[in-house]
């Protein structure tokens, strides 16, 4: 992919026209140590507690990050426990992952090029008298989040209670399917909002706030799965993660409505 990173890319532009490049004076060691802590630890951080759009992104992402990691657990134990499938059958259950994600792909690259593109060319035609610094709205992005914020708590409840032995084992698995193509439809989406939001220069900060907490809920979910669904059964427990999200389900909606407003209170401004 091409660089976004505007340092490099005026570093770049200088050195191309043998201008002197600003260089920052040396540093000590600690210093520099506390500069890269800052910056890759303090800074995620602190917009993870303070910026909206990051909190909730990243409870969005590590929420269907977690989910994955639940259904890896879960999704072999429903199928021993419920249609006595063997070691091998268990894991051929997954076909409904594989075949969610390789939708779930193409929706998004067809949302990308039939709606965000067609709209981001309509914006330019519009906006394209010299001087104008308006940036392309980065809600356009979300289209694909609103589809997947209804499509996954129906995938959750449809495996919550077809999950029995009396239904034949394939609806369960078409409900996995449909689980993934949801929640993939929501991760990718919000995640590319959020860096468009905060840009190539708070963007990675951004984003590793959203790492932090993805990885954190995804290693405390294996702890507590298997005694979840033990205790609850499939069908409540299943449909606790749909309770979930249908929670979070209108969060994409109100970013879309009310992003704006939430992006001018920011306090890391976004370069153009």
């Amino acid at each position: 992919m091409r660089e976004t990173y505007r340092r490099t890319l005026q570093q770049r532009i200088a050195k191309r026209r043998g201008l002197a490049l600003n260089t920052k004076p040396n540093q000590s060691i600690s210093k520099a140590v506390i500069e890269f802590i800052r910056s890759t630890v303090v800074r995620p951080i602190h917009m993870l507690v303070t910026e909206p759009i990051v909190g909730f992104v990243c409870l969005l992402t590590s929420f269907q990050f977690g989910l994955l990691y639940i259904f890896v657990v879960a999704s072999p134990w429903t199928f021993e426990t419920t249609y006595g499938f063997s070691l091998g059958a268990q894991g051929l259950t997954f076909s409904g992952f594989i075949v969610g994600t390789m939708f779930s792909y193409a929706a998004i690259i067809a949302g990308d090029r039939f709606l965000y593109q067609r709209k981001l060319h309509q914006f330019e035609h519009e906006h394209q008298a010299p001087g104008t610094a308006t940036e392309f709205p980065p809600e356009h992005r979300l289209y694909n989040a609103m589809l997947g914020s209804l499509i996954l708590p129906s995938g959750l409840f449809m495996f919550a209670w077809t999950a029995e032995y009396a239904i034949y084992w394939v609806v369960p698995i078409v409900a996995q399917a449909i689980t993934i193509f949801g929640s993939i439809q929501i991760y990718v989406p919000v995640s590319m909002y959020m860096v468009d939001t905060y840009g190539p220069l708070y963007g990675a900060s951004a984003a590793g706030a959203s790492s932090l907490s993805r990885y954190t809920l995804s290693a405390v979910s294996l702890l507590f799965t298997l005694q979840m669904f033990k205790s609850l059964g499939t069908g409540w427990a299943t449909s606790l993660l749909g309770f979930c999200a249908l929670t979070m389900a209108p969060i994409p909606w109100v970013f879309y409505r009310w992003g704006p407003m939430l992006r001018a209170r920011s306090k890391y401004e976004r370069e153009l």
